[in-house]
């Protein structure tokens, strides 16, 4: 089962989450999405999130290790896209106003110096940008992300309510959809 991570957090008493885009390589299915990607080597699906949202987030919210200890801090809210068998463990996360500005500047430092082979075949260049999306813009933005992933931003929006508690409290317990 393929997985990933999505940060969420409440800014101005709003919720925000954070996504990332893919890079200008990815024609497949360009956009927006979470921080994930397929399995590996019999990985349970929390596995391949904290792999796939390390790798995607080149080490911006930690290693694994600490990731993992995020996420099992405070638990995850679980949206399942049966279909493509994939699932998004939405977690929250403390704001960071300059997160999206640093790392932002970090992809386009890199990006424009590397081989652009580099880019295309490594793990950790797969997302270009990332950025802060208050659930009032998720409808407006939906062209905006990976077509596959559009189930899950309808999902998110069914389950707005459950999630902004989840977040505001995080306390550690699961919900899995």
């Amino acid at each position: 089962m393929g997985a990933g991570i999505l940060p969420a957090t409440i800014r101005n008493g709003k919720l925000w989450f954070l996504f990332g885009k893919e890079n200008k390589f990815e024609k497949s299915a360009p956009g927006f999405s979470d921080f994930g990607g397929g399995g590996e080597n019999n990985e349970t699906p929390m596995e391949t999130a904290i792999r796939e949202g390390g790798e995607e987030l080149t080490g911006f919210l930690g290693s694994d290790e600490q990731l993992k200890k995020q996420l099992n801090a405070h638990g995850t809210y679980d949206i399942d896209f049966v279909q493509n068998k994939y699932r998004t463990h939405i977690f929250p996360m403390k704001y960071d106003p300059y997160l999206e500005k640093y790392y932002n500047n970090n992809q386009k430092f890199i990006q424009k110096r590397l081989d652009p082979e580099v880019i295309k075949t490594s793990k950790i260049f797969e997302k270009a940008e990332i950025k802060w999306v208050c659930i009032d813009d998720l409808p407006k933005m939906k062209p905006k992300f990976r077509h596959f992933f559009v189930y899950i931003i309808d999902q998110i929006l069914q389950d707005k309510d459950e999630i902004e508690a989840f977040v505001r409290t995080s306390n550690g317990t699961r919900k899995s959809r």
